[in-house]
């Protein structure tokens, strides 16, 4: 079978939509779902493969518009648990609209930002702005992703409005085999507090990375630890 286009996989909505759950550490409960995307065709080794090459294309906007779309409509929770929703930066600035009528009939709605690239300054302070009608209009929330990969840095942290800083899930690995990990993490948690966000720690897969993020205060994280078996639809 010929590999199909990706305008033409988006047409047909050829995706499913999962749900990652994203834990408060204290005590291992459900704070929020992350919705993830996977295609329903073997024709890429992986969805990040299909991403790239949707931005080649031009097909960013309308992928991740679809997506969006799909995890709020197969969200069955209550309106009191964050669903976490990835976006880009364009996407965002440049559909408003369409992304305000999607969260009319939702719940909490946290956007993740996902770019690999700084803003210009122009559109970094529309950003703001945006940012800030959002959250009065809909409450919605917002998570840098990725922190401590490419332009995941301080700058950008604090450089507009945020709820909430994932870190990289590279970040946490070889953990034990780092004392200078260890206190990254007790600085950046610190550091993220005393600026009034929530630190979401990714990448957790052992019992000890979980007790060390619960032993200097880490307030949520994420990973193959807390899955029940797969992934699955909610």
């Amino acid at each position: 079978m010929n590999k199909p286009s990706v305008s033409e996989i988006i047409d047909q909505n050829l995706f499913d939509t999962i749900f990652e759950p994203i834990v408060k550490v204290e005590n291992t409960q459900v704070f929020g779902y992350e919705s993830l995307t996977r295609l329903q065709t073997d024709h890429w080794n992986a969805i990040s493969d299909f991403i790239e090459e949707a931005e080649q294309d031009g097909m960013q906007k309308a992928f991740e518009l679809l997506t969006i779309h799909n995890a709020v409509k197969c969200f069955h929770k209550n309106g009191d648990t964050p669903l976490f929703v990835n976006i880009s930066y364009d996407t965002f600035l440049e559909n408003r609209e369409e992304l305000q009528e999607t969260l009319l009939d939702n719940g909490k709605i946290v956007f993740e930002f996902l770019e690999t690239s700084r803003l210009p300054q122009e559109r970094m302070n529309d950003l703001d702005e945006q940012l800030l009608l959002f959250q009065k209009n809909h409450k919605t929330k917002f998570a840098i992703d990725d922190f401590g990969s490419g332009y995941a840095d301080l700058h950008r942290v604090f450089a507009h409005h945020s709820d909430f800083v994932k870190t990289d899930r590279l970040l946490l690995r070889d953990l034990f085999q780092s004392d200078g990990k260890k206190i990254f993490f007790e600085q950046l948690n610190i550091y993220v507090k005393k600026h009034h966000k929530s630190l979401i720690v990714e990448g957790v897969e052992t019992k000890e990375q979980l007790t060390f993020l619960q032993d200097i205060g880490i307030p949520y994280a994420q990973g193959y630890y807390f899955h029940e078996g797969d992934k699955k639809k909610i």
